[in-house]
């Protein structure tokens, strides 16, 4: 039986199509004389310096595979979606029998093949590194399995980043990929050729006081983060038009995101400044999965014809098409609940040497990140709701007014203050803004009276601009609906003239 599933998923069209393509022999012949090319000047060059016994020539054999399989893996991904969206075959195939899931699949197995091909091409070289030096069999297997679990998650948020992006004739990835090596390369080549040496330590990270082995943990966490974006994947494959989520999928994954925070800084009094990061993460979820389920005034206008059809008065709140409000409260309760739960965790616990705990009000900064996670939900709906498409331009210069104009100004202020007053004023005008508002309010507290004009700036603009939005998003409703029902009188008193 599971013979017969497996000759099913291979003759999936999509995954034939990009196998036969991408396959060709003289465009692949190519490829790995480059990619051996490569591999033998590391090699050569680990045996003249004598670096097989550190693991520096593993490492630049590792980066290699990573930029193979991650991110030209990940280019030819969104291409090959861009580039399908951009034609109409895209469209096509979701009229055809094939599933979303099968879709889904194709693309994402099929567009990076190549680069599977390649990658298998320097395993021997690997191997090579491992006979003469470091790392260990074990460790080798535990990179290689980091490798492929963080390349499916690059290659799925590619995916996902091309069936939400504008469809384009001619994809960006490889200006993309030329910007990442330039600007990255570097810093990749130092960080992973040390790799060998971290793996072969044999570290441990804490889950909820229990110790696992490192690689356990960061696949629980890249195993959600997968799933939740193949979820939204496959929701945006079957349809152009449904959202990547629904409500209840983007509570379950800010639900499933809080776990896995809380689970992995509990109790770890010595990275007690991960807090904040743990807040940060949280919020930034939040922001994204509102993005995600929010829907704009044309589709406000067609869940309530669907209502009217049914003889409902509106949706149901948990409707792709109703308004993000209650989905909007329990999201902020969420990230109350797991940013003050870790808080209290690690109430009563020693000062780290290593990294102190912050001397700030840490509850003012949850408070803080609430009420933008908050004003945001109800700016995003209310500026769709009021003014349809146009309103991505108006939310998008609020949230610039909001948040890059604060960090603008205070840079400028700094500068122009000179060295003695430039920082303490600078950090006022920069906790306007929540990209630095909510840190400088849980780690500023040096000074009592300039920590209480940093917390004021940091929770005072989120106070109005919650309560303000919340007003104009009523206001909006109650207009959409009038709208709506004088629509739906005129277009019933037309029905009944007509013979």
């Amino acid at each position: 039986m599971s013979g017969d599933r497996l000759r099913e998923w291979l003759d999936n069209p999509i995954l034939v199509k990009h196998v036969r393509s991408r396959l060709r022999k003289q465009p692949l012949a190519v490829a790995i004389v480059v990619v051996l090319v490569f591999c033998l000047c590391i090699v050569w060059a680990g045996y003249q310096l004598q670096t097989f016994a550190t693991g520096q020539a593993f490492g630049l054999l590792f980066a290699l595979q990573t930029i193979i399989l991650v991110v030209m893996g990940a280019t030819q991904v969104g291409s090959a979606v861009g580039a399908a969206r951009a034609s109409g075959i895209l469209d096509f195939h979701r009229v055809s029998p094939l599933t979303p899931n099968e879709l889904t699949l194709g693309f994402f197995f099929g567009a990076p093949i190549r680069e599977y091909v390649l990658f298998a091409c320097t395993l021997p070289f690997s191997l090579l590194c491992l006979a003469f030096g470091t790392p260990t069999l074990h460790g080798f297997v535990q990179l290689m399995v980091l490798l492929i679990a963080a390349a499916w998650v690059f290659h799925g948020l590619a995916l996902l980043n091309a069936l939400l992006a504008k469809a384009r004739a001619n994809p960006r990835g490889v200006v993309g990929l030329v910007i990442f090596v330039v600007l990255f390369g570097g810093n990749l080549l130092f960080g992973l050729r040390r790799s060998a040496a971290l793996v072969d330590m044999d570290l441990r990270l804490t889950f909820y006081g229990m110790s696992l082995p490192w690689l356990a943990v960061v696949l629980l966490h890249i195993s959600a983060v997968l799933f939740f974006v193949f979820l939204a994947g496959r929701r945006k494959m079957g349809s152009e038009r449904i959202h990547p989520l629904s409500k209840i999928q983007a509570i379950a994954a800010q639900a499933t995101l809080a776990f896995l925070l809380v689970g992995t800084i509990w109790r770890r009094d010595e990275y007690a400044a991960l807090e904040i990061v743990t807040l940060y993460l949280l919020v930034i979820t939040a922001v994204l999965l509102i993005l995600m389920v929010t829907p704009n005034r044309a589709e406000y206008d067609k869940g309530l014809w669907r209502a009217r059809k049914g003889g409902k008065s509106h949706l149901g709140w948990w409707d792709d098409l109703s308004l993000n409000r209650v989905f909007l409260a329990i999201i902020c309760v969420i990230v109350l609940a797991t940013a003050t739960l870790i808080w209290n965790g690690d109430m009563g616990q020693q000062a780290s040497t290593i990294m102190p705990v912050p001397t700030g009000s840490l509850p003012l900064a949850i408070a803080a990140g609430v009420l933008v996670v908050a004003y945001f939900g109800l700016a995003h709906q209310y500026f769709a709701l009021r003014f349809g498409a146009r309103g991505k331009i108006y939310f998008g210069l609020f949230l610039f007014l909001a948040w890059i104009f604060p960090l603008l100004a205070g840079s400028i202020l700094g500068m122009a203050s000179g060295p003695l007053y430039a920082g303490r004023e600078s950090e006022v005008i920069f906790s306007l803004s929540p990209i630095a508002g909510i840190g400088l309010t849980a780690t500023t507290g040096d000074t009592a009276s300039f920590s209480k004009g940093v917390q004021a700036s940091a929770i005072t603009p989120a106070l109005l601009f919650t309560f303000v939005f919340n007003t104009l998003l009523v206001s909006a409703r109650r207009m959409a609906q009038r709208a709506f029902l004088a629509a739906a009188d005129s277009t019933k008193g037309q029905s009944k003239e007509q013979p």
